[in-house]
Parts: C-alpha cells; sequence; structure tokens
C-alpha cells in the first residue's frame, strides 16, 4: 500500500529542520520567562534546586523542574547533580545590573509575538500591526521595554563601538535627533570631555532618557529637548548630528527630511553620523539579519520602514548637500555612515 511504501523509505532529514523552524518559538518563550521570572539574578551567586527556586519565584515545583531543564539544554543553564547555575553566556548578558545585560532588549523583541503571529494577515493587507494593539502587551510597557532595550544594546557593546569609529575630539556641541534614552550621547561625552550635547526627542523616551544622563553625572553637558525633530526648537551651529536607529523604522520621506533638517542645523564643516541597520557589506550573516530586520520594521514599525542599502542612505545624504559620505561597517548589529557639511 502506499501507507507501507511511505513507512519503509529513507528518512527525509531536512523534515528535522522544517520541525526546528516550527519550534523555534519555544527557545525566546524560554529565554523571556526566565527573565521576567529574574531566574538569571536568583542563580547568579547560588546553585539551587529546582525545588529552591520554585520557593523563591512561588511556582510550580513540577513546572519550574522542567522549565529549567530546558534552560539547561538551551545552555541558559548549567545543571550538576540537582542543581542548577547560571551559563557563562546567562551570566554576562541576562544578570540585572550588570553592564551587558540585554534582558530589556529581548523583552521587547519577544514583546511582538502577537503581531508576528498575524504575520499571513500582515502580508496580505501590506499593514504594521503595533503589539500593543493586539492585547499581548499594554502601550506603556511596549515603549517602555522598547527604550531600556535599546540602552541595553549600547551599553553591551555598541556604543564602545559608535565612540571607537568617530573621532570627535575637535567637536564641541552634539544634537541627537531621536536620541531615545540618550544613550550615545552619553558614551560620546564621557569620551570627549569637551562635548555637549542636544538629546531631541518625545515625552517619554525623554523620561528614559533624563534617568541615565542623571546617573551618569552628565546633567550640566546633556540637555533634554521635547517634540518632533521637525518642529522641535532645535536652534542651529551644532558642530556634529547623530542620527541613530531613526532610518531603519522611517519611510524614505522623512529620512530624506530629516537629513535636510540636519544639514541646515550643522554648523559649515559640521559633521553627520547616521547609525542604524543598514546593508553596507556583502556577507552571508549580515545579509540574513538585514533580511529579517526588513520584514521585522514593517511588520511592527511602520509600513514605510525598512534595512536600508547604504548607498541608498548615501545618496539621500548627498541629496541634502553632504559630501565625503563614508560607510563604518561594524561588528556589532549597527554600522554607521558618516559625511560632511561643506566648509563653505
Amino acid at each position: 500500500t502506499r501507507e507501507m511504501t511511505q513507512s519503509n523509505s529513507p528518512v527525509d532529514l531536512g523534515v528535522e529542520s522544517v520541525n526546528e523552524l516550527a519550534r523555534n518559538f519555544w527557545y525566546s518563550a524560554i529565554l523571556r520567562a526566565g527573565i521576567k521570572l529574574d531566574v538569571f539574578s536568583l542563580l547568579e551567586n547560588d546553585s539551587l534546586t529546582s525545588q529552591d527556586v520554585a520557593v523563591r519565584i512561588s511556582a510550580s515545583p513540577r513546572y519550574t523542574q522542567a522549565f529549567l531543564d530546558s534552560c539547561a539544554v538551551l545552555e541558559l543553564l548549567e545543571k550538576k547533580a540537582d542543581k542548577y547555575n547560571n551559563s557563562s553566556m546567562s551570566s554576562k548578558f541576562l544578570v540585572k545590573g550588570k553592564a551587558a545585560y540585554v534582558g530589556d532588549h529581548a523583552l521587547h523583541h519577544t514583546n511582538t509575538w502577537a503581531s508576528w503571529g498575524r504575520l499571513d494577515e500582515v502580508i496580505k493587507e501590506g499593514k504594521t500591526l503595533l503589539p500593543f494593539e493586539t492585547g499581548f502587551v499594554d502601550e506603556a510597557t511596549y515603549w517602555n521595554d522598547y527604550m531600556i532595550g535599546q540602552h541595553n544594546r549600547a551599553t553591551s557593546g555598541q556604543a564602545a563601538q559608535l565612540v571607537q569609529s568617530v573621532d570627535l575630539s575637535g567637536k564641541r556641541n552634539l544634537i541627537d535627533l531621536g536620541g531615545g534614552a540618550a544613550s550615545y550621547s552619553i558614551a560620546l561625552c564621557q569620551a570627549n570631555p569637551q562635548l555637549k550635547a542636544a538629546v531631541v526627542d518625545q515625552k517619554e523616551p525623554l523620561i528614559v532618557a533624563k534617568t541615565f544622563v542623571e546617573q551618569n553625572n552628565l546633567s550640566d553637558r546633556i540637555s533634554l529637548v521635547e517634540g518632533s525633530f521637525f518642529e522641535a526648537e532645535i536652534g542651529t551651529g551644532y558642530d556634529v548630528c547623530l542620527i541613530s536607529g531613526v532610518v531603519l523604522i522611517s519611510p524614505e520621506e522623512d529620512c530624506r527630511k530629516l537629513f535636510k533638517v540636519a544639514f541646515e542645523i550643522l554648523e559649515a564643516g559640521g559633521l553627520v553620523i547616521v547609525q542604524d541597520y543598514m546593508r553596507l557589506e556583502d556577507n552571508p550573516q549580515r545579509k540574513r539579519l538585514d533580511t529579517l530586520e526588513d520584514l521585522y520594521v514593517l511588520v511592527v514599525f511602520n509600513p514605510g520602514a525598512g534595512d536600508r542599502e547604504g548607498t541608498e542612505v548615501t545618496s539621500w545624504l548627498e541629496e541634502a548637500g553632504f559630501i565625503n559620505p563614508k560607510s563604518v561597517p561594524l561588528p556589532t548589529q549597527l554600522g554607521l555612515i558618516t559625511a560632511e557639511k561643506p566648509a563653505n
């Protein structure tokens, strides 16, 4: 019979690739639960049994044991005898308070679950489905996790790459358009003692930014300007302009308009720095990330958003009047394009 022929045929191992893709959301669910339950902070300095953990987090012992075993097979935890402790990866990146902590960034990504779950609908209708519109997470939580998550990205390595890649030794006045939590203004000011910065963004991100600026004792050097960078009173005379994480999530017309704003507010010889997901180099790993990121921003940010070709971004800068564009691929997720306003 047909059934017998199928059962006697060699197993096509490719089916396991399909099964693995289908199960991938299990892994992000385990990661999300570990962050929300704060088990990585709990297991940082103590090796505990599943019963110990269940008591500490007020959870079902049986479910806790299965969850911790799953964390162990995903290498989030290590298990010795009947006790669990953090893996080196979790110890570095998932313990709250550590410099390289990225738990908030992971929560931000998993906050978009319900939107991704309706991807077929999103594709057919060509629409963005904001995560708080699905009921999976409320609006305040979504944006807070987003802003803190972007700060995680900065402090876990992106800010250091930015500082190492741009020479601001002769610059004194930075404007950070769409600066969010002020993460990169903070890093650049710390690395350049002569530098002052103005961070322009909406009210909610600046509430987060105020906390970080104060924590870093930079309130006298970093000012916060509330409003759209197209409408806020931001003045002129800046010698460096940072545009980070804006191009990816904005329509083309807004990007072009923003670059013209940057050109107008910079003094002659000023430097613009665009930091974002951009297609700056041709290698398989980057192509994979940029391709998926391009779909991600369409799903949860803006129908006009996109992971842009570096040449396209460069053309918009030159259209605005900038010269000497330079692409700077980085080993981190975001790359840089810099350009200058003519000196005369």
